[in-house]
């Protein structure tokens, strides 16, 4: 891959523009501070007194404002749309990636998992003040190593000049919203208030034992009893909601018309709010019906991203949609929307992650339905069979022999990064013809249409998607480093304890799809992979993998 990453890098930094390369470094900066949480004591940090407790607040308030003040800055810029921002940002294509910076970065940022270990424990060889001057040290030079990798120093000192008065409104509108997560707390008992007696006027016709506790915003019968707790007032999928619409009619801005367009704000809110008060009822009827379990352990963790997804693709798919709203409403038939390039590659993936919220929002903590996933992608698949098989499926003895290396390393990565666990209780207690039938369709899905639609979305259509946005003309063989780097990242973040694995297998997949151009390698690499992780959780009882 070093040969082929070496002719695509001049071609990859003749399309990195200043904005894209800020996005990577804060990309990159936030995965760090992800990673740096791991190591400091938050327990410790809770109790700290004097100068760690202001390096605790330090920590909590600066966090919040560092991010709101570049998601502001960044929105500022994007909507000012200046002659001279454009022109320092069209400078930095062709600037190369300086490899260099970029170890001295790593390098640097190294340290910081030792003193941040440090943070906050009494038994500690250096005192906390030096303890932070160091961390701080370390934190500022790797910062300045990262943007002096990405782009030269003059750019980014010309385009921190250019954005002017900029920086004073975004500045002011980062003390805003990093105030406003803290007061808008205070809102949530109230918002709880309203919520608790709503969802007791839905449910009073449906449940004539229900008993009402507004004190303590309980709702009980003899069977099920739930708290409208402050968590539960829906003020979170209402700040989920307002960010999705303002990022959705800015991006779209030059689409809808204007101010009518508005009104999708106020209208976003009331559905969400809606749906979580209907959640909240539904919960307490599946309860009452006689399914506390899954109640509780299914449909609860799953019915507010199930909401949130439903109104939100709701609002974007019939606005843009409306000629009131829209001035490019569409009207293409649906048997159009087959030949979308984008859906081909994204919706198998996207129906199995849909199909698998439905699937344990109506189980009881364990995936009973887990078939419906291979069903729903299986289903997409075949819609999209006509594009997606223009493809190159062929694979060679290479991709057994990858899948199991991949094997390998998820194997080891799982030793230390998960609990060992038996086969879990619910399945234990199905019948035998029942259970071989789950994990015979959990095997089924997890060597067909898992790989194959995972493959279509990390390497077949994000890989080549960072170079491009008509995707499908970027040839494998032509995709470098930072493209095989970003996808998988993202596939790793997706595997979460196992994020590391999951990386190194989304790296060793695209290598071989990238030496070899065959599509076919890598899912027959990742099938291979995944059957063998089968094997294992039966015959060595390591449940946990599944």
């Amino acid at each position: 891959m070093g040969t082929t990453a070496s002719r695509a890098l001049p071609q990859l930094n003749a399309r990195l523009n200043l904005a894209v390369r800020g996005a990577a470094v804060v990309a990159v900066l936030f995965a760090e501070k992800a990673l740096l949480n791991l190591f400091v004591d938050f327990q410790a940090a809770q109790t700290a007194q004097g100068f760690g407790a202001l390096v605790r607040i330090g920590q909590h308030w600066g966090f919040r404002f560092a991010v709101t003040l570049a998601a502001a800055l960044a929105l500022f810029c994007y909507v000012r749309d200046d002659s001279g921002l454009r022109e320092i940002n069209a400078e930095a294509r062709g600037a190369p990636l300086r490899i260099r910076q970029l170890l001295a970065h790593f390098v640097l940022v190294l340290p910081l998992a030792p003193l941040s270990f440090l943070l906050y424990r009494r038994a500690s060889p250096l005192p906390f003040p030096a303890i932070v001057a160091l961390w701080l040290a370390f934190a500022f030079a790797a910062l300045i190593a990262l943007l002096l990798a990405a782009a030269p120093w003059d750019l980014w000192r010309r385009a921190a000049r250019a954005t002017g008065v900029l920086w004073i409104y975004a500045g002011a509108a980062a003390v805003a919203a990093a105030s406003a997560m803290e007061w808008s707390q205070q809102l949530w008992g109230p918002t709880a208030g309203v919520t608790f007696a709503l969802v007791r006027d839905v449910l009073a016709p449906f449940i004539p034992s229900l008993q009402a506790d507004p004190a303590a915003r309980v709702l009980s019968t003899n069977r099920f009893a739930i708290e409208v707790a402050p968590i539960c007032s829906g003020l979170e999928g209402m700040g989920l909601m307002f960010a999705f619409c303002c990022a959705w009619l800015l991006y779209f801005r030059k689409e809808y018309i204007f101010p009518r367009a508005l009104i999708l704000v106020p209208a976003g809110l009331l559905l969400i709010f809606g749906l979580n008060v209907l959640r909240i009822a539904t919960l307490m009827a599946i309860g009452y019906a006689g399914y506390p379990s899954v109640a509780v352990y299914g449909f609860h963790s799953q019915a507010g991203w199930i909401a949130f997804n439903v109104a939100a693709g709701g609002i974007a798919y019939s606005t843009r949609r409306s000629r009131w709203l829209n001035r490019s409403a569409r009207t293409e038939s649906h048997s159009a929307s087959a030949d979308n390039p984008t859906a081909a590659y994204l919706i198998p993936f996207l129906a199995i992650l849909a199909t698998g919220m439905l699937a344990r929002a109506i189980s009881s903590g364990f995936e009973t339905l887990y078939i419906l996933r291979f069903i729903a992608a299986a289903i997409a698949l075949r819609v999209y069979c006509a594009r997606i098989k223009a493809l190159d499926w062929r694979f060679s003895w290479r991709a057994p022999l990858l899948g199991i290396a991949v094997f390998g390393v998820w194997i080891v990565g799982a030793h230390f990064a998960l609990d060992s666990h038996s086969m879990p209780a619910a399945l234990a207690a199905m019948s035998p013809a029942t259970r071989a039938l789950w994990i015979g369709g959990r095997i089924l899905a997890s060597v067909s249409t898992v790989p194959v639609a995972e493959e279509l979305a990390y390497r077949g259509y994000l890989m080549r998607r960072v170079l491009a946005a008509d995707f499908e003309s970027v040839p494998f063989m032509t995709v470098g480093l930072v493209p095989v780097l970003v996808s998988a990242a993202v596939f790793g973040i997706t595997e979460g304890s196992l994020w590391l694995p999951g990386f190194i297998a989304g790296v060793m997949f695209a290598v071989i799809l990238i030496r070899t151009g065959r599509f076919g390698e890598a899912v027959a690499a990742h099938a291979t992979t995944n059957g063998l992780i089968a094997a294992w959780v039966l015959l060595a009882n390591q449940w946990q993998l599944w």
